[in-house]
């Protein structure tokens, strides 16, 4: 409403006598709820309407003054040098609008611009002010409701993240203990034991530190590389856990293309899906199919499973923090895949798959070099 208002003016002292224009402009600006001034081209007030006059005094002791001392708080404002900003509009500079701006104790939509009238000669500004400060206040409501629940959220996530390798170390620790003082155990044992604690302590360090990396945007180690060694570097390590889950992971290479990575994010992003993926298929048929090709602006990777699939109103959803349909899920894992690839300028689109189960794919932009070694590619899928 404020720049139209100031649309409006300017029309109007183009079609009226420079003798009256102030009068109807007053007019004009008395139908408004909006509060509204306007000075000549001295900087003194010359229309003051209602609606100001509710919050910063009567028309009366406004008209005639210079617009700072009719309106104090401007020429206090901390955040905007109001004297110029009046001063380059009555030069002949145009109009600044504020969308959202703390003015003592309220939040405006403020808008000052010249009133420009026949020949282009400026006769003045027109200052404008909006109170939004119900809706400023009620949106910083919702902002501290919504931080409120997403730590409640992640406190719940955290703690179910942190459980159980926490109980998985006290365990082994715990057997550890009872089993030093035993002289017919086996060293091998106490270091297999030990090693068990060591690795439960390396993924809580892995998690906090992905956490941390997602929260403070940390910048990209970006290096060349291919996608294809990466996947084939999960599966390897994800081997013993697909057995675990009675999965069986076939990969199809097809990407020939060196793309600029951060490969421990990129490695760690497809884990997820596919750690993710192995979880799947072990409620469904127990096979995990993992393909790469390369399309003209991206290289593309395909994670499937022929798990019991992902219902149409919940696609949606798959990618929304703490969200989970798997008993005893977090609801991290694919959240922070797809934050890694958007910050690679890559996506992650979850399918439901033809024949049953879901379909994940990958996309990650395309660099502008292909290896000259194409021997990984084969038209059929290969056991991983």
């Amino acid at each position: 409403m404020p720049g139209r208002f100031l649309y409006y003016t300017n029309v109007l002292v183009r079609l009226i006598p420079e003798d009256d224009y102030a009068l109807y402009l007053e007019a004009l600006a008395e139908a408004l709820p909006i509060e509204v001034a306007a000075t000549d081209a001295s900087g003194r007030v010359i229309v003051w309407n209602g609606a100001l006059s509710r919050v910063a005094g009567t028309r009366e002791q406004a008209v005639g003054r210079p617009l700072f001392e009719a309106l104090p708080w401007l020429a206090m404002d901390p955040n905007l040098d109001w004297a110029e900003l009046l001063e380059d509009v009555l030069a002949g500079g145009g109009a600044r609008t504020f969308p959202r701006h703390p003015l003592g104790p309220r939040v405006v939509r403020a808008t000052i611009g010249p009133m420009v009238g026949r020949g282009g000669r400026v006769l003045g500004s027109v200052l404008s002010f909006e109170d939004i400060t119900s809706g400023a206040r009620a949106a910083e409501q919702r902002r501290m409701r919504d931080r409120t629940e997403a730590v409640h959220s992640l406190g719940e996530s955290l703690a179910h993240e942190i459980r159980n390798p926490l109980n998985a170390m006290s365990l082994n620790l715990q057997l550890l203990r009872e089993t030093l003082d035993d002289e017919h155990v086996e060293r091998a044992d106490l270091v297999r034991r030990a090693e068990k604690a060591l690795a439960e302590s390396r993924r809580l360090e892995q998690l906090i530190t992905h956490l941390l990396e997602v929260s403070r945007g940390g910048a990209l180690q970006l290096t060349s590389a291919r996608i294809d060694p990466l996947i084939a570097g999960v599966v390897g390590r994800l081997e013993g856990f697909a057995e675990t889950h009675g999965c069986r992971v076939q990969v199809r290479p097809g990407s020939t293309r060196q793309l600029s990575l951060d490969t421990v994010r990129i490695d760690r992003a497809i884990e997820n899906v596919v750690r993710n993926a192995i979880e799947a298929a072990a409620e469904g048929g127990h096979h995990v199919w993992i393909s790469t090709r390369d399309d003209p602006h991206s290289s593309v990777i395909i994670v499937e499973d022929d798990g019991p699939g992902i219902k149409p109103q919940d696609l949606s959803q798959v990618f929304v923090l703490y969200t989970t349909g798997k008993r005893g899920g977090s609801g991290l894992g694919l959240p922070l895949a797809r934050e890694d690839l958007r910050r690679h300028g890559g996506e992650i689109e979850a399918k439901g798959r033809h024949g049953g189960g879901a379909q994940f794919l990958i996309y990650l932009p395309s660099g502008d070099r292909e290896t000259s070694s194409g021997t990984d590619r084969g038209p059929n899928f290969v056991d991983a």
